[in-house]
């Protein structure tokens, strides 16, 4: 029986990789999972034993209805552990152990429905005209500044910490976990700014085609080729770096709040379903890095501003951040 379901599982794996596009590049803007990061675990293998298993990438998951399966697994795949992402040895992968108590989900603010107020705006450069940055894989974009032609900075965070009254959450239940996903992109971790919420929460960091060694909150990992390392994010801020910084690093921002956005492509940013009163506002640019001669990046320091703002009614209030801060 279990023979029989691994030829089917690698004939519906050919036929899938058969229909895929090309893959992209490392290093590229789309290999995000689908391009060679996936290539590295997508096939069959035999391990010592003579059993053969069967590994794809998240993105294709071509068994999961077939099979009755969930998404990343589910109880489906028995032979692979049977809970999520296949179970506690699935593919030589080992379920993290953090020691932290349970979470209260509870908000820390009075729940209120149908609020109607709403912060949103812009994040502008303004200061000189950005050149590539010669790194180890050769002229790239600057890694932790993204500026549009219209002058828009992408990716700058933007959040909300202090709440007396606001929205309803999925914190009474089982909470809808945002961020927490960083890939190696050739000499870039990229985004260089995410955030994990809520909290305690966890952080992937995936592999591309070259495995690198990296440091997190102090600790080395081994990211492989195709690989993943999973880690902790506590609140504040956790740099992801490597070792001989020749990747550009990321920052994890650990918030415990529903109030956040990230700018899109031209800078702009909306915060809605406030209530009525002043808040403040915090934007989190990340260090803009430098290479050097050697190939290895250097940074400064995060770019954090903080802007009052009163929210009156349902007409949003509007805030414009000029970069950098003079």
């Amino acid at each position: 029986m279990y023979k029989a379901v691994v030829a089917i599982l690698a004939g519906v794996i050919a036929c899938s990789s058969s229909q895929r596009a090309p893959l992209a590049k490392a290093g590229d803007e789309k290999d995000d999972g689908a391009g060679e990061l996936a290539q590295a675990s997508l096939h069959l293998t035999t391990p010592a034993g003579g059993e053969t298993r069967a590994f794809t990438d998240q993105r294709a998951r071509p068994f999961d209805s077939a099979f009755g399966g969930d998404a990343y697994g589910g109880a489906a795949y028995g032979a692979f552990g049977g809970d999520a992402y296949g179970g506690s040895t699935y593919a030589n992968w080992r379920v993290p152990q953090w020691t932290y108590a349970a979470p209260n989900r509870m908000p820390r603010y009075n729940v209120s429905l149908g609020l109607t107020g709403a912060i949103e705006g812009a994040v502008t450069w303004h200061g000189p005209p950005l050149t590539k940055a010669s790194s180890a894989c050769g002229q790239i974009d600057n890694p932790t500044l993204r500026v549009g032609s219209d002058k828009g900075v992408r990716g700058v965070v933007v959040y909300i910490e202090k709440i007396t009254i606001g929205r309803n959450t999925p914190y009474y239940s089982k909470p809808a976990s945002v961020g927490g996903m960083v890939a190696k992109r050739g000499c870039a971790l990229v985004p260089a700014t995410t955030i994990v919420t809520p909290l305690p929460g966890s952080l992937a960091i995936n592999g591309d085609t070259q495995r690198t060694k990296l440091r997190v909150n102090g600790k080395s990992y081994e990211l492989q080729e195709g690989g993943i390392v999973q880690v902790e994010v506590k609140a504040g801020v956790t740099k992801i770096e490597s070792e001989d910084g020749k990747v550009a690093a990321a920052w994890v921002l650990g918030l415990d709040t529903p109030y956040y956005a990230i700018t899109d492509d031209a800078g702009r940013f909306r915060i809605d379903e406030l209530a009525q009163g002043t808040y403040e506002v915090t934007f989190w640019q990340p260090p803009i890095a430098t290479a050097g001669r050697d190939g290895t990046w250097s940074y400064g320091a995060p770019i954090i501003i903080k802007r009052t703002v009163k929210v009156l009614g349902k007409a949003p209030a509007l805030v414009t951040v000029s970069l950098p801060v003079h």
